[in-house]
């Protein structure tokens, strides 16, 4: 196992180590493919999405500013990629809580998912999967300002400047997202949310 941190291995890379090329990538790699995959919905296009990332990622190596942090780095990249990659698809491109968008709560169900209650546990997994349906089913444009906000962590001014549009339409397109969930949801599974 390779100890060196991500500035050493980026630096390393610049030398032209292809060992460091391939343990910074692999560090990465599930992370890149977790965030294609909630951009894209779909598995293949989550795979080539994540390709083309990382070779984005590896041509650009010479670019990142080796002050500052790896990931957020790597993740502007990964969403710059998945942007241009949703456009080509989509020309037309450009209370839920933040828990439940995360896929991580629903209420309580966080401790009951992780509870020993197999019941509850169930209950937890079908909430999952349904919110999971859902979230293919949102245009793309709903679904990449969602997983920025929600999954990524990401401020509406941080989606703004990443995407390309006002932070008003970010926050029109949280919104509405957010109330296309809640009517899907409400429409196939009868839940109020």
């Amino acid at each position: 196992m390779d100890t060196r941190d991500d500035r050493q291995l980026v630096l390393a890379c610049r030398r032209g180590d292809d060992y460091a090329y391939r343990v910074l990538l692999s560090r990465y790699e599930s992370y890149i493919y977790s965030l294609c995959f909630r951009m894209t919905g779909q598995r293949e296009d989550a795979l080539e999405l994540a390709q083309e990332a990382m070779v984005k990622i590896v041509m650009g190596l010479n670019s990142y500013q080796i002050n500052l942090p790896f990931k957020p780095w790597l993740r502007r990249v990964v969403i710059n990629t998945g942007i241009n990659f949703l456009r080509r698809r989509s020309p037309d491109l450009l209370s839920l809580d933040q828990d439940i968008a995360d896929g991580l709560t629903l209420g309580d169900s966080l401790a009951a998912g992780n509870s020993g209650n197999p019941q509850m546990r169930l209950e937890w997994m079908e909430t999952r999967q349904a919110l999971e349906k859902a979230m293919q089913e949102l245009p793309p444009e709903y679904r990449l300002v969602l997983t920025l906000r929600h999954q990524e962590g990401m401020s509406y001014k941080e989606i703004a400047d990443s995407i390309g549009i006002p932070v008003g339409t970010v926050k029109t397109y949280l919104f509405r997202a957010r109330n296309r969930l809640r009517q899907m949801l409400k429409d196939v599974y009868g839940w109020e949310a």
